[in-house]
């Protein structure tokens, strides 16, 4: 039997590291994890009575089958709605409903670039767009979040690195892995360069909800920019990965966004892949939202603030501060390290989980982590985590 050449191209095996996982896992031997940021696992959960409210009277609402394949209008209005207090003007005719944000990412990709045209990405990155980009068939380029800076935007290299292949800027703000959220500057500079190169930007706001700052969040669709595709959902914001929905918000020159949205409408049309009462659950998790986050955002604030105090305490790493979401990203040595064996032997040794920068195109070398975990587990993870690292640092000085 023959697979096709993108079959032989997607990687088949578990990376060394989570086979070390795996392993150790299956031994019994507890593992604290400092990468699965499952917050439900930590204690918040969205209401459960409101949930359930919503949920049975999203189930009234199913008896007759209607598909919209941009989403049920009152779904897309509702998202609309969700916009406009940030002064953004938006409609229902504005938005299309999907899956979660990688199937938004993959609208996107097929929308706007042929097979081997460019989409241009930040370094650090996230390790699902190069499987994206692979199944659409495109290539990804780079531009540089500047680490010295707090891993700000490079906005001369971003620039520098559009081609006649590039087709569509990606800006995640705020950053996975690095916490940075872009300022208003910044983005009105970017919207600059996307008029200037007559580019659309995807912006992926997943972590909207989850700022340190006390501003509002900057926003892509606020800008000139010709063209922008918002991305959202559930998933973060409402602590409801499992109910797989999400969205695209289009905004800019109209023409443009007319015409997206007829491609993506099509697109959509074809596997019709948003379950309805899923979509009719939106309106009542939107207006609900802000009982799951009031208790939340001064938790993860304290738990960011643990992070930083614990490690300020090990002389052997270098880190930023988040100003959104909940992941950090710290410097642990240069090219002559090991990512992946140092994390192995933290894994092994001291029991930590926490993931080499490859995986999210870092140069070398760092690691990644979350600090969402309930406050003790949070400073007793890190604690054993410096004290790998210091024990790792010594045996490879000796």
């Amino acid at each position: 039997m023959r697979f096709s050449k993108l079959a032989d191209r997607l990687p088949a095996k578990r990376n060394r590291l989570y086979r070390e996982y795996e392993k150790a896992s299956s031994s019994g031997r507890p593992i604290r994890d400092l990468i699965s940021a499952n917050l439900a696992e930590q204690g918040w959960v969205f209401p459960q009575e409101r949930l359930q409210s919503i949920l049975a009277d999203a189930a009234g609402r199913t008896r007759i089958y209607r598909p919209d394949p941009l989403g049920l209008r009152s779904a897309r209005e509702a998202i609309a709605e969700f916009y406009r207090p940030a002064g953004i003007p938006a409609s229902a005719e504005q938005v299309l409903i999907t899956p979660g944000t990688s199937l938004s990412y993959f609208y996107c990709f097929k929308l706007l670039a042929n097979p081997g045209e460019e989409i241009l990405c930040p370094r650090p990155s996230y390790p699902l767009f190069e499987s994206i980009a692979e199944l659409a068939g495109l290539q990804l380029r780079y531009y540089r979040l500047r680490e010295s800076r707090g891993w700000e935007i490079d906005l001369d290299h971003l620039e520098s690195q559009i081609s006649t292949r590039t087709r569509a800027l990606v800006l995640i703000s705020p950053h996975n892995p690095t916490g940075m959220v872009a300022g208003s500057q910044p983005l009105h500079d970017l919207a600059a360069i996307a008029c200037r190169h007559d580019l659309p930007v995807l912006a992926d706001e997943v972590f909207s909800e989850f700022l340190y700052g006390g501003e509002a969040l900057p926003r892509p669709a606020a800008t000139p920019a010709p063209l922008v595709f918002t991305l959202n959902g559930f998933s973060k914001m409402a602590g409801l990965p499992g109910l797989k929905l999400g969205w695209i918000l289009l905004s800019g020159r109209q023409a443009r966004v007319r015409r997206s949205l007829e491609v993506m409408e099509l697109i959509s049309d074809t596997f019709l892949p948003v379950n309805d009462l899923a979509q009719h659950m939106v309106r009542g998790i939107l207006e609900s939202r802000e009982a799951f986050a009031f208790g939340l955002r001064p938790w993860l604030l304290r738990c960011r603030q643990i992070a930083g105090d614990r490690l300020s305490q090990c002389p052997d790493v270098r880190f930023a501060l988040p100003r959104g979401g909940f992941y950090l990203t710290l410097k642990v040595g240069g090219a002559e390290v090991d990512e992946e064996a140092l994390c192995i032997e933290l894994l092994r040794q001291s029991g930590v989980l926490a993931h080499p920068g490859y995986f999210y195109d870092m140069a070398p070398a760092h690691l990644v982590l979350t600090f969402a975990l309930q406050h003790e587990l949070l400073d007793r993870s890190l604690k054993a985590l410096c004290d790998g690292i210091r024990e790792w640092k010594k045996r490879q000085d000796s």
